[in-house]
């Protein structure tokens, strides 16, 4: 584990970097092929690991891919409990916040043999492999019987408050014949929000204190929201909390779904986000009963749009990545049976600049986005397109630049195995707590030192006189701390960014060196080698 220290950079920031993001020409989009699955319905990635991505698969199978390489060994492999049938399978996958420490994560899933909801804690092996889960270490944590083989919903991720969220279908069939999703004592067609931290009342998790039926006369306390007919993808705003949900329709409209961050914190039954089925889908009113159409209670839709023949809406995520810098902030979404994509924005509540983004996303060659079952996001903050048939793309810039706020600059002294590379793929922001810098070909399980300063040197010096090239400035002298190399020679260190504003656009470069221990090889005199150097601006 890597041991952190807080830092200090100068103030004066140029605080309009912001501002002038969103002035510039809209950058062109492109897909490209990120790999090939089974069925994947969903694309994360753990909390601050921008090494690894995992795939989730329909057919029970979670792949890891590691540095650009699928793993040849499952993450975990449910495929034996897994009933896998129409909207029905393996259909969601959460890592706790604390993963990196506890090793712990959650999957949906549908239970083979009854159909049941499956709400699941596992954790990965132990030892050094965090590769492989351990399968024998389920914890059940909710069973959620499903009338019907649809309306399952199926993703659940946690909130910035640490709790786990969970969308749950109307438990399907046509018109919600049970009426679910407006009665508050079901747990389907809801959003539900537990705490997996602090079980209580002998269940294997507690009840958030601000869940709005908590203490109430009726009401299941895991309730958070009520009025969805399948909401089977959604996602946070990894910066403001804010939530959206694609909830799919079903004759007349497809909608997305807001509800703002500040509104998730304690609502009351008086408050709680209700979204309207049955009695209505979208602004349509159904005429069926539940509650009443255009009640002042209900919330309408962030956005919708008409079912045919564009049916089954696929809500996505709020770009914050760094590759697309003036995307920033904007909420990517797209429709199952046609392929279509838009992005849209959340200005005040309302949905801004609508746009198409299907023809500049459409892959080249003779490929075709079909079928999409889910967006993906990685650690960075990038965004991927699923489909049914199993490729998975990635969206990049068109002229495929390269991130503007992380630049490599000169030369390193090369180590026993050649020279390093140094990477950092998620750039440092104010909301970004846990930035990291990577270096290949460090020694393996080695210990190494990663030199910050504000001022670089492109042509590199060596102020020991051992062949040792430096590319910071010496004077004032770096901040240093303790870096890691894993089993495989790759070295992190991670870096904690303090939450001022006044750091918006300030530049600072950083360089890694690593102690090679004796009689294994000596790349200089004292056996030491270092990597480039690396600029890095911090973006709001």
């Amino acid at each position: 584990m890597n041991t952190v220290a807080s830092f200090v950079l100068p103030a004066g920031a140029l605080l309009a970097l912001a501002a002038a993001s969103r002035c510039q020409t809209p950058t062109p989009l492109r897909t490209e092929l990120f790999g090939t699955f089974t069925a994947p319905v969903q694309l994360l990635s753990p909390p601050g690991d921008s090494r690894r991505i995992f795939v989730v698969e329909k057919t029970g199978q979670i792949r890891v891919v590691r540095d650009g390489v699928v793993l040849p060994t499952p993450f975990l492999d449910l495929g034996a409990n897994v009933l896998v049938n129409y909207e029905q399978g393996l259909l969601g996958m959460a890592f706790h916040p604390d993963y990196r420490a506890n090793g712990y994560f959650f999957v949906d899933y549908t239970q083979v043999g009854t159909g049941t909801t499956i709400i699941a804690r596992y954790r990965i092996q132990g030892g050094s492999d965090r590769d492989r889960a351990d399968a024998s270490s389920a914890l059940t944590l909710l069973s959620i019987p499903q009338p019907y083989a649809n309306h399952n919903g199926g993703t659940l991720r946690f909130g910035r408050d640490g709790l786990l969220y969970i969308g749950m279908g109307d438990g399907g069939l046509y018109n919600d014949p049970n009426g679910n999703a407006q009665n508050v004592d079901s747990l389907l067609g809801k959003m539900l929000r537990i705490d997996v931290d602090h079980p209580q009342g002998g269940l294997p998790y507690g009840i958030p204190a601000g869940n709005p039926f908590v203490g109430a006369a009726s009401g299941r306390a895991e309730v958070l929201c009520l009025g969805l007919r399948n909401p089977w993808q959604w996602s946070f705003d990894r910066i403001t909390g804010d939530l959206y949900i694609g909830d799919v329709g079903q004759d007349t409209q497809e909608e997305i779904d807001f509800v703002a961050a500040a509104d998730l914190v304690a609502p009351t039954p008086a408050t709680v986000p209700n979204f309207g089925w049955r009695c209505m889908e979208g602004t349509w009113c159904t005429g069926l009963s539940g509650c009443t159409c255009g009640a002042p209670a209900l919330r309408a839709p962030l956005h919708s749009y008409a079912t045919v023949p564009g049916y089954a809406v696929i809500g996505g995520f709020v770009y914050r990545g760094c590759a697309i810098p003036d995307l920033r902030g904007t909420y990517f979404f797209g429709n199952h049976s046609t392929g279509a994509m838009w992005s849209l924005r959340v200005v005040n509540g309302l949905a801004t600049n609508l746009t198409s983004r299907t023809s500049e996303l459409d892959p080249p060659g003779g490929d075709t986005i079909t079928g999409i079952t889910a967006f993906g996001e990685d650690a960075c903050g990038e965004l991927y397109v699923l489909e049914h048939a199993g490729q998975v793309w990635k969206i990049v810039p068109a002229g495929g630049a390269a991130p503007p706020a992380i630049v490599a600059f000169g030369s390193g002294t090369a180590g026993c195995d050649g020279a390093h590379t140094l990477t950092a793929n998620c750039p440092p922001s104010l909301q970004n707590n846990r930035f990291e810098f990577v270096c290949s070909k460090a020694p393996a399980n080695g210990i190494g030192l990663a030199a910050l300063a504000y001022q670089r040197d492109l042509a590199g010096s060596d102020p020991f006189g051992i062949g040792l090239v430096l590319h910071v400035s010496m004077a004032p002298p770096p901040f240093v701390w303790l870096a890691l190399a894993d089993v495989n020679g790759i070295g992190t260190a991670a870096l904690s960014i303090p939450d001022a504003p006044q750091l918006i656009g300030e530049a600072f470069h950083a360089q890694l060196l690593w102690f090679w221990p004796p009689g294994t090889c000596a790349p200089s005199a004292v056996g030491l080698s270092s990597s480039p150097g690396l600029t890095i601006t911090l973006m709001p």
